[in-house]
């Protein structure tokens, strides 16, 4: 249910009481058509955060539609019933915290909004608060972009000056739905996002850090065929670490078992 058209529902019911009231009594019901006006008029003006407040203690599950697109998280995969209903809550709570801009693109399509706002579920299911503060605009470019920061064509980047994570749309879509064939954009650019709001966790990954040759031991992903995808030349290899721990979970376990052990702990699912 959407609190904001509950509220104009019932304001709409009362106003229109107290028109028949007052066409009944001859006299205007003040209270009945002044009140739910101003009532209406401030729930306009506060309907994001009304829908937020709400949402956070009744947050509705994800349309069914939607749902197996999830499944393309191997966190999600691996997740009990409740753990599965978390990450949906989150999931859906970070889409709606979350302003999404396409250039060029007419209309953000929801299993896309969706992608992304799973990525970060993914990065932060192991804390308490899982919104990344300052981070709530996303960019989409239908091709691959230069910036003022990297003036080369390439296909995601996170502009913290601006609170903005940038992607070149259908990159992010084939990241996310091969995962095994590409770097997931969406995991590693809300990594960095995570790393920039909260230092501690840089110095954590850092330390179980990966090499380029470690990391294409476990994906196949060469260093020159992730900056070739990415199109940047320096790459973060921490978010990268961060990236493959979920992506890539049994490998890593297999071939690097106490780093894979190491962040496990420190990136548990918070349940």
């Amino acid at each position: 249910m959407d609190p904001v058209r509950a509220i104009y529902l019932a304001a709409g019911c009362l106003i229109l009481l107290g028109l028949v009231l007052t066409w009944q009594a001859g006299e205007p019901s003040t209270w009945l058509l002044v009140l739910p006006a101003v009532a209406a008029a401030g729930t306009y003006a506060l309907a994001p955060q009304i829908r937020w407040r709400y949402w956070k203690t009744h947050p509705p599950d994800l349309p069914t539609e939607l749902a197996p697109l999830l499944e393309r998280f191997p966190l999600y995969r691996a997740l009990d019933l409740d753990g599965k209903r978390e990450f949906r809550r989150r999931a859906f709570l970070l889409r709606e915290n979350t302003e999404f801009t396409g250039l060029a693109i007419d209309n953000i399509p929801q299993d896309v909004r969706l992608m992304v706002s799973a990525s970060a579920a993914t990065v932060t299911l192991y804390r308490e608060e899982f919104l990344i503060p300052g981070f709530e605009n996303v960019v989409f470019y239908k091709h691959l972009f230069p910036t003022p920061m990297h003036e080369r064509l390439h296909a995601s980047e996170l502009h913290p000056e601006d609170g903005l994570v940038i992607y070149t749309l259908n990159y992010l879509i084939r990241s996310v739905v091969e995962p095994h064939k590409y770097l997931q954009l969406g995991v590693y650019e809300y990594s960095r996002a995570l790393m920039y709001t909260d230092p501690g966790v840089r110095t954590t990954l850092e330390a179980q850090q990966l090499s380029y040759y470690e990391v294409e031991q476990l994906t196949d992903f060469s260093e020159r065929a992730l900056k070739d995808f990415v199109g940047l030349e320096e790459l973060d290899l921490a978010a990268i670490t961060y990236t493959v721990f979920h992506t890539h979970a049994p490998a890593f376990a297999s071939r690097f078992p106490e780093r894979f052990n190491s962040l496990r702990t420190a990136f548990a699912p918070y349940l």
